[in-house]
């Protein structure tokens, strides 16, 4: 049986995911698509467009038979962390045989070689990482730069491949080693590695426009364009507060959406009964706890230190809201997303010392499933490595002490998204204990 795995968030489902599921089941004449999404927060340190209930039902509706959550830590962590955590919890369900992921480039020989070089960490390369650090540079800028630095003065193997981009021009490397999708990839090579992990990787091309495109086009556009167009238009709903950011079922200029969307993921979306969050949605959270924190309790937080926890203490008396601050604080050498995960790591309660307490998943969080894969369903329950938790309210019961507390950082960011929306004025958001796992019909 040839099952893939695929880790995504969906925030939200688009055509290009869908192009993704189709293409890798062709591939690997995969029988079954288990994905491991975020669930209520995500990687860039932001609240999902969406609750992961709906975008759960949207994955069904486009090709997805099996949808696992993957924990609020390891979702809203570094790219790392994010790959490491959901490699480990599709290693976990003892049953997935390919991880599928895009790229900007499909060439699995470069991205594994690159992958393993930066899990061996030569001495030359450390040497160049540390003189790029000391120049101010952000770490990834700092790691491309290294990496450039290091295979110029030590060819690989590839180099003597007339088709590698090492014979080509330094430009071509720096970009693929700047591409969030491409960097992606390689901290999803690198967990494979580090987890001995017997999944087969299969890089699938991205198309259409670019991780960052924030345009609306005929052919596949980015999350983030259809993100930033449902942020941008006063979309408005009749309810008793007339909040923003519905998206209105009769507003014809929303029908560009469906040029982006496949078309169930669309009618999902125009049907959402809540309103979209966005970080500044948080913001009076945010600056809360930003007046309560001193220098150690700032500099505790998942993505802070002791320098960063000085500056938010140097300008958190210019707070206006969650986004200029972010923007604000941002430097050469830190990047926009690591101070978005600095943030929301406050409010969530997430500490940098839970990455060592929780090195990996400790549960399997059933948020969807196809009613056509019940036979998928019974193989993972006879070789599932770790617990599954399908009711919430059985969680005391079936996980370990340290699975109950990585399940109440769960809890803590639902409750959180809940509260975002009911500053929004909507109270209709039931909570989590009270949630039905997604079932869909075919």
């Amino acid at each position: 049986m040839n099952i893939i795995g695929i880790i995504a968030e969906y925030n939200p489902f688009h055509r290009g995911h869908a192009y993704q599921i189709e293409t890798l089941k062709k591939i690997c004449h995969a029988d079954y698509v288990i994905i491991a999404m975020s669930g209520n927060f995500v990687q860039r340190g932001a609240p999902a467009l969406m609750d992961k209930y709906s975008r759960t039902e949207m994955a069904l509706h486009c090709g997805a038979d099996l949808v696992l959550e993957l924990p609020t830590l390891f979702a809203t962590a570094s790219a790392e962390t994010f790959a490491r955590g959901g490699v480990s919890l599709l290693n976990s369900t003892g049953i997935v045989t390919h991880l599928g992921f895009g790229a900007e480039t499909d060439n699995i020989r470069i991205l594994s070689e690159l992958a393993n070089l930066l899990c061996l960490q030569p001495e030359p390369y450390r040497e160049a990482l540390h003189r790029e650090l000391k120049t101010g540079n952000s770490f990834p800028a700092a790691r491309a730069k290294a990496l450039e630095t290091y295979l110029l003065s030590h060819p690989s193997p590839l180099s003597e491949n007339a088709d590698c981009f090492f014979n080509t021009s330094d430009n071509n490397l720096q970009e693929i080693l700047a591409s969030p999708n491409n960097i992606l990839a390689l901290e999803y090579l690198k967990a494979l590695n580090t987890t001995v992990s017997g999944l087969i990787p299969i890089p699938i091309l991205r198309q259409g426009n670019g991780y960052h495109d924030t345009t609306i086009t005929e052919d596949f556009c980015s999350a983030s364009a259809i993100r930033t167009y449902l942020k941008g238009e006063p979309y408005q709903k009749n309810t008793p507060n007339d909040s923003d950011n519905y998206l209105d079922p009769s507003c014809t200029s929303a029908d560009l959406l469906k040029t982006a969307m496949p078309l169930d993921s669309y009618k999902i979306l125009k049907e959402y009964p809540h309103p979209f969050l966005f970080e500044d949605d948080f913001s009076t959270l945010l600056h809360y706890e930003l007046l309560l924190g001193d220098v150690d309790l700032l500099a505790a937080w998942g993505d802070s230190s002791p320098a960063l926890a000085r500056r938010l203490l140097r300008e958190r008396e210019y707070f206006t809201n969650w986004s200029e601050f972010c923007q604000r604080i941002k430097t050469k050498n830190i990047t926009h997303t690591r101070i978005n995960r600095l943030c929301l790591h406050m409010l969530l309660d997430i500490k940098q010392s839970d990455y060592q307490t929780f090195p990996v998943p400790s549960y399997l969080r059933i948020l969807g499933f196809r009613k056509t894969a019940g036979p998928l369903l019974s193989t993972l329950k006879s070789h599932s490595k770790l617990p599954i938790l399908t009711d919430p309210k059985k969680a005391r019961t079936l996980l370990s002490t340290q699975g109950q507390k990585l399940w109440e950082i769960d809890l803590r960011a639902a409750d959180l998204y809940r509260l975002g929306l009911t500053a929004k004025g909507d109270y209709s958001m039931k909570r989590e204990y009270r949630r039905q796992i997604v079932t869909h019909p075919l």
